[in-house]
């Protein structure tokens, strides 16, 4: 395991060395436009070497292979961010639909032309509609605010919550008497909700999602942000979807049986409390920073798997491979099981 981890370190300081090495010597000059999509063949390199050579523990072609997997994942990230940021107008843009023009005037497109309506210029209410609605999504300054909510109802006893953001921050803390509310600021994108219950089974579905654009930070400012609180009473299973941003969750307060969260490149923070005997975490991180704040009256279990992940882990022992478990877990009345899955991460366990 050391002469992997020096392997895949040396070769990475080795490579990256010669690199800006040469590019001061005016000796190389890389296109990384043409050379970053061609990430993947790193992968498929790797998985010939496991296919010809193996993995035998501490050997060269272990450090070998992991050194490849190391260089394509950093090789994907920088690809998608270089592709997201526009260095014509200093902008980041993460396009969903692939299409921006910045250029394009938006009065032409729309068919807005003084004097051409016969009106000396004033516009219909239909054009002043549809004018309001466009500065709101380009991003003109003027902030998109949404307020979301869906009554509570007797018969409902287990409910989910799924959130689908793009950039963002986003933040869950206290109760509500509804089942849920949220409140939503952007000044690039809205948010859509829909809420769907089923009396057979006495549960209920909630969704928050980001609609689909181009997701612009002009001057590396954004500014998307959802506030979200939930009802204590239902049992929830939560599944939390976070491209890039902030996520402040406190669960503290509720009954979560079940808790998904898929990020790429965030930085998010997680209280869990102790309302049920049993619960489960999933977390799947890029490039993240991730702390979890678990209550010393639980036992806590935690499988990590990845490449390059630092690790602070308060009051939980080693006891295998990637398996991290409290003291007196075993006989723990209350129990929080976590799956950790991560690249470029920082893991960190807090006892409160």
């Amino acid at each position: 395991m050391k002469t992997n981890r020096g392997l895949v370190w040396g070769g990475v300081l080795i490579i990256f060395g010669m690199i800006w090495l040469l590019r001061n010597l005016n000796l190389v000059n890389i296109n990384w436009d043409e050379v970053l999509p061609y990430w993947p063949v790193l992968l498929i390199l790797a998985g010939a070497l496991l296919l010809a050579g193996g993995r035998e523990r501490g050997s060269a072609v272990g450090g070998l292979v992991a050194l490849l997997i190391t260089l394509a994942v950093f090789g994907g990230i920088v690809n998608r961010t270089h592709r997201a940021f526009d260095n014509r107008n200093n902008n980041w843009n993460f396009g969903w639909d692939d299409y921006d023009n910045d250029n394009h005037n938006d009065d032409e497109d729309l068919g807005y032309h003084d004097g051409d309506n016969g009106h000396d210029g004033e516009k219909s209410d239909e054009e002043k509609d549809a004018d309001y609605e466009r500065e709101h999504r380009s991003g003109s300054g003027r902030p998109i605010n949404g307020s979301y909510k869906y009554e509570m109802e007797d018969f409902i006893q287990k409910a989910n919550f799924n959130l689908e953001g793009g950039a963002g921050s986003f933040k869950l803390e206290g109760n509500t008497t509804k089942l849920f509310e949220a409140s939503t600021k952007s000044t690039i994108v809205g948010f859509l909700s829909n809420t769907s219950v089923n009396r057979l089974d006495k549960s209920a579905t909630v969704n928050l999602k980001m609609e689909e654009g181009n997701v612009k930070i002009k001057n590396g400012e954004i500014s998307n942000q959802a506030k979200i609180q939930l009802n204590d009473k239902p049992v929830w299973s939560i599944d939390l979807g976070i491209g890039a941003g902030k996520g402040d969750f406190d669960f503290s307060d509720y009954k979560v049986e079940k808790l998904k969260v898929s990020t790429g490149v965030a930085d998010m923070d997680i209280k869990m409390g102790d309302k049920l005997a049993s619960s489960q975490i999933d977390i799947e991180a890029g490039v993240a920073s991730v702390t979890i704040d678990i209550p010393r009256s639980v036992g806590c279990e935690l499988r990590i798997d990845g490449a390059l992940n630092a690790k602070n882990i308060d009051g939980l022992d080693k006891v295998g491979s990637g398996l991290y478990r409290s003291q007196g877990y075993e006989s723990a009345e209350k129990k929080i099981i976590i799956d950790f899955e991560g690249g470029l991460t920082s893991i960190n366990i807090n006892r409160y």
